[in-house]
């Protein structure tokens, strides 16, 4: 269900082909203009058994395929500056960790260890910590470096696997999936400056599966997907796991979800009828609009930090394209014209 592991996992065990999709080329001294809050969007294409990560401004007149071809390239993640960005790379042959300068495309290799690196995610503040995933299938865990690489320092010390650390707003705490358990479940534990970080704490309970935590702004609320009623829903709970409420009942597998910056409500994905369709709703459930409302496959919703737009990917123009829209649905807009698939969309802080 998580759609950040179904990235990995779509991609880990291909073999690259070495080709690249069209587009616009990346520029040699790079973007002088990437100030300014939710501007850019990053976002991964598929092109063959490649994977590229790109970068789009808001209005689409800007597009750059910053990684190249040079092997396979996943999972962006922007720095809490908006200036750089981390994502996975096998180009040496296996699965690092690299981050990049913006303004002038000046690439750092983070890791260099036999073991598989995966998803990466900065802090949102300015201590330019990065957390990220190391292991192989069946006991990952997740571990904390410094933005020069330097200083790792493992967070958990499971059973089982660990994926998609979320950070909360105020960089302190660190909200993951793991399935120690037997099946996956959230938990969090704390990731203070001051190195006190303490223990992993599990937040949610029972048989059903529990996944891609989602911090509200404030950080004092958790948004997630489960299946603890049967299909998959989306849920809230406070940040220390109680005050768990049930917000959607679809008919359809529910899933993705994202907050609005105020707080106040959420938008999601929910296969109706084979195909994926974008929703928006307030916390106490009411009122769930359809803002796509499209034959075509909507998937992946992501607010902009500003609130003023939901970027989203759609294969509504033959192949997933990035699009905006505005978060009653209005004025659709078609950010890229890819080969390939573009998918994933995240934007800048």
């Amino acid at each position: 269900m998580a759609w950040r592991l179904a990235l990995f996992a779509a991609t880990v065990w291909l073999v690259h082909a070495g080709c690249a999709p069209t587009g616009s080329p990346r520029p040699e001294t790079g973007f002088p203009d990437l100030a300014g809050r939710g501007a850019w969007l990053a976002f991964t294409v598929l092109h063959g058994e490649g994977r590229d990560v790109y970068i789009v401004n808001r209005d689409g007149r800007h597009l750059s395929n910053v990684t190249r071809g040079r092997g396979k390239n996943i999972w962006p993640s922007w720095s809490a500056d908006g200036k750089r960005l981390a994502y996975l790379s096998d180009r040496d042959g296996r699965w690092e960790i690299y981050s990049m300068t913006l303004r002038d495309f000046v690439e750092t290799k983070m890791t260099r260890t036999p073991e598989r690196q995966s998803a990466p995610a900065w802090s949102p503040m300015k201590e330019d910590r990065l957390a990220f995933v190391v292991g192989e299938e069946g006991h990952r865990e997740i571990y904390l470096m410094n933005a020069d690489g330097q200083q790792k320092t493992r967070l958990t010390n499971l059973p089982g696997d660990k994926v998609a650390a979320a950070w909360s707003p105020d960089g302190e705490t660190i909200a993951f999936e793991s399935n120690a358990t037997g099946h996956w479940e959230i938990y969090r534990v704390g990731v203070r400056s001051d190195g006190n970080d303490g223990d992993p704490v599990r937040l949610t309970g029972g048989t059903a599966e529990s996944e891609t935590p989602v911090w509200s702004s404030d950080g004092t609320k958790i948004a997630f997907e489960s299946n603890r009623d049967g299909h998959w829903e989306i849920y809230v709970m406070a940040a220390d796991g109680s005050n768990l409420s049930r917000l959607t009942r679809m008919e359809g597998t529910t899933s993705n979800p994202t907050w609005s910056p105020d707080g106040r409500r959420l938008a999601f994905e929910s296969i109706q009828g084979g195909r994926g369709e974008i929703y928006v709703m307030d916390l106490e459930g009411q009122d769930p609009r359809n803002l796509t409302n499209h034959p075509a496959d909507d998937i992946g919703p992501q607010w902009s930090p500003d609130g003023r737009q939901i970027a989203f990917s759609s294969n509504r123009d033959g192949n997933y394209q990035i699009y905006i829209m505005d978060p009653d649905g209005s004025r659709i807009m078609q950010l890229t014209r890819l080969q390939g698939e573009s998918k994933w969309p995240y934007w800048s802080p």
